[in-house]
Order: structure tokens, then sequence, then C-alpha cells
């Protein structure tokens, strides 16, 4: 065993020394990620909260926990500093989980070291992975790295912060000592139980400096995933596993765009779904996007909008057959997995105003709850069973995009499976084609369904789905 790994140390070493990123790790291409915001999660909002209910993350078939930053949040009273969003909020707090004043510090709000240490060993012993939140671009107004060295941080030309659009100070990467601050921390949380990393606006922080980062964390844990919260598909080449496929998750499943379906616009989805395309391409071959319905950014920005609180749970069980099957990297949110529709905050007063932003975990009592647990397991069970989920190719399906129906053929050897849902509340029909060739079974045969609610695909690759409706097919039975 010390020998392989040995090995995978070497191999890394040789191929970061070449300026390329290491392959990625196996299990992360059929993994599942459940995204934990810990002061929403829980009534307490606590690690051991949280640790409590990580039999039942298990259970919905996720293989990552991924937690929104918990380090130690800065007090700073001062408004100058509070981002935009956080002012609009009411609530009158500094707490932004994203505004950090100690890197290697857990904030007390969520429970002591020793909690943390549980919480992390629960999730190992479960036999999920566990991923934590960077944020790399700025920090808090009193934040530790300000005592550090004088260029620590960013500043204008009057000496005062340099701030960037959430009022928050920007990191100096021209500072040695920064760079080195930042890349110990990141050592010391793998020292702690992370097994990766997702960096919040990545993609704004100098990708050198991410490669000297992973260079140096490789060599300590070669499979450490490193997920960019970014666009620039060419961070994927020598620093990241994955980047966010914001084109797939906040322009195609946005409550506007879904809304224009309904009066007839499906020509600007159509031309939407033209721009995913574009994007992936750009891609390198094996990339795999990090796919959701909901995030915390989503669930805070879309408010009243947000996809279950708008659509009925069948709207969103559609949705998430395109997640889940699509060549992707899944992501559930917190409370997905019982169709929770609150409007959740990560803005964090201590008092009864936040039971108003904690998950709804009585959903998960009520048939639309009910219903979308069932799907998210036996979604996820579909994912994992079949390889051709995590190593196909994707092939995507055209006709009925101006009607709002999405559709993709993965496959892998000789697999071949046929995935469709509408993402309106109208029956559709379309001719299922690659290239103008049509989606039919292999010789022939009748379509193996894998999973469906009001879809089929006849003989012919004719695809007929109702409102909300999907269909998965095995053509190759």
């Amino acid at each position: 065993m010390k020998k392989q790994l040995s090995a995978v140390m070497a191999a890394v070493a040789v191929m970061v020394a070449l300026g390329a990123s290491r392959p990625m790790p196996e299990y992360l291409k059929s993994a599942v990620v459940y995204q934990i915001v810990l002061r929403n999660f829980t009534h307490t909002g606590t690690f051991k909260a949280a640790q409590a209910l990580l039999p039942h993350v298990r259970s919905t078939g996720a293989d990552v926990v991924y937690l929104t930053p918990f380090f130690e949040m800065d007090r700073d009273m001062d408004r100058k500093y509070w981002s935009p969003r956080q002012i609009a909020s009411g609530y009158n707090s500094p707490l932004n989980p994203y505004r950090i004043k100690d890197y290697n510090k857990i904030d007390p709000i969520y429970g002591t070291d020793k909690d943390f240490d549980a919480f992390c060993a629960k999730a190992h012993s479960l036999g999920m992975k566990v991923f934590f939140d960077l944020v790399y671009l700025h920090c808090g107004p009193t934040c530790v790295l300000k005592d550090l060295a004088p260029d620590t941080l960013q500043r204008n030309a009057d000496g005062s912060l340099k701030v960037n659009e959430y009022n928050f100070p920007l990191l100096n990467y021209k500072s040695k000592t920064t760079r080195k601050y930042l890349i110990d921390s990141m050592l010391h949380w793998i020292k702690r139980g992370a097994d990766g990393f997702r960096c919040d606006v990545g993609a704004k922080v100098p990708l050198d400096f991410w490669e000297e980062a992973t260079a140096a964390c490789w060599k300590v844990k070669p499979e450490l995933v490193m997920i960019d919260e970014g666009r620039p598909t060419e961070y994927l080449k020598t620093a990241f596993d994955s980047c966010y496929h914001f084109p797939w998750c906040r322009s195609l499943l946005h409550p506007t765009l879904l809304n224009g379906l309904r009066s007839g616009k499906g020509e600007k989805f159509a031309n939407t779904m033209d721009a995913v395309r574009q994007y992936e391409a750009t891609a390198p071959e094996d990339t795999r996007f990090f796919c959701y319905v909901d995030c915390h950014d989503t669930v805070l920005g879309d408010g009243d909008r947000r996809f279950d609180r708008v659509h009925p749970v069948e709207a969103g069980n559609a949705a998430f057959v395109l997640v889940f099957l699509r060549r992707g990297l899944t992501v559930v949110y917190n409370g997905n997995e019982i169709a929770d529709n609150v409007k959740g905050s990560i803005f964090m007063p201590n008092d009864r105003k936040r039971e108003r932003t904690r998950i709804n975990w009585a959903r998960a009592l009520m048939i639309p709850g009910q219903k979308r647990l069932a799907h998210i397991r036996a979604l996820a069970k579909l994912r994992h069973e079949n390889p051709v989920f995590a190593n196909g190719t994707q092939e995507w399906v055209k006709g009925g995009e101006r009607q709002g129906a999405l559709a993709f053929v993965r496959r892998l050897g000789d697999k071949a499976v046929f995935v469709a849902a509408n993402l309106t509340d109208k029956p559709v029909e379309f001719k299922a084609t690659v290239v103008e060739t049509p989606v039919v079974p292999v010789n022939g045969h009748k379509p193996g369904i894998l999973m469906a609610e009001h879809g089929k695909l006849a003989a012919d690759g004719t695809c007929n789905l109702g409102p909300w409706g999907y269909v998965v097919v095995d053509l190759s039975l």
C-alpha cells in the first residue's frame, strides 16, 4: 500500500512539474455532493447537531459532504465593509461566512474543535468525503492577515483598504506572506480531514497561486479535489478538477427563463442551450461540471422565486433527472431532497429571526417531500450503478428545446442511454435526433425503461413527455 501511494505521489509531482493537473479521482466521476449550510441545516446550526443528520445525508446517496465556510467570521460593525445583500437582509448582523477573520479557526457559533473533528470522523465512517469552502479572493476588514505584513491586503493610493463589489477587502497575491499563509491554511485543514476544496470565485484569484497551492497540497494528499466557482475552463488544465456550470445552472434553470417558456418564449430557451453547448466545448475532454438546481447563492438571491417555491415538486423532479444523469458532478443543496422551499439566508443573527431561514424538515412528512426524497434516492442509485453515467460521453438531442424539453444520449462502449425531461407544465412531443439521426433502440428492440414519469420514447424515435414528465431509456438492451 505504501509503495502504491509513493508511486501516485511521484506521478503527481511529475505532472505538476510539467504544468498539468493530475487525473481526476475516480470516485468523483459518479459522485453526488450534498451541500450543507450549517446555520440553516439544524435548529442549533452547529457541527454537533449536523453530525446527527449525517446518516440521513448518506441515505440520499451522497458521496460527499460540502460545507460552506465555518471559519471565524469578522465581527466588525462598520457597515462600510458589509456586502449589499448583507445590509439588505435587515438582520443588522456583521456575521457573514464569506467575510473571514481567521482562516485557521472554527467560528464558535458552530461549536468547538472537538465537535468539528467528530463531524468529519462520522462523515468518513459513513463512507463520505468532506469538502470545505475556501474564500481566498477577499476577507473581513480585521482579518489576521492584516497584522502579518503591511502588504498582505490590497491598498488604494491613499493607503485605505481596496474592496470589491461586495465591499470586502481584497487579498494581495503579490505578497509572499499572503500566499504562504493561505497555502499553510489549506495544508492545516487537509490534516484536519479535508478531502477537497470548493474555491469561492476561484477564477478571480490568480491561476499561478492555485498552481502553487495544488503543487504543495497534492504532494500531501494526491486525491485532494479542487472545485472552482468560476467559468474559465483554462483553470481546469492545471489546478482544478471541476468548475461551476453557470450557463446551465444559472441561465437554463433560472426562474425568469423557465417562466418565459409558459409565455411561449421557447426560442430564448433554445438559444441558451446553444450557449451551454458552446461553453462545454471549451473545456478539457474529461471535464465534469459542477451542476445543481439550488445553491446558497440561488436560495439567497431568488427569494420568492426559489425553484421549489414557485414550481410543483414534479418540476424539480424533472430538473433533477437532468442534473443527476448528465455528464457532470451532481450537487444536492441541503433540503432539496425534501423539496424544502424556505427563503434561506447565509446572514445569521443568533435569534428567532433565524427560524425563517432554517430548513423546514416537516416537509419530509408531507407528500411533496416524500416524493422528492424517493426520487433523489432512485436517481443516486441509477447514477452509481450504471458506469455510463460516470464515464460515458454525452450527445445533446435538440428536437424538443424550443418547447422546453431537454434531452441527451449517454454512451459508453456498447451501452447507450437516452434521457429526456420536460421543464414545462405543457405536454411536449418531438423527434429525438442526434445530428439528424433518429434516437432509436439498437436492432429495433423495445426500449428498456430505466425510469419514467409521464414520458415515453417510441421505436421510431418520437419522444412524448407530459407536463414535467421525464423518461430514461436503455437503448442497448
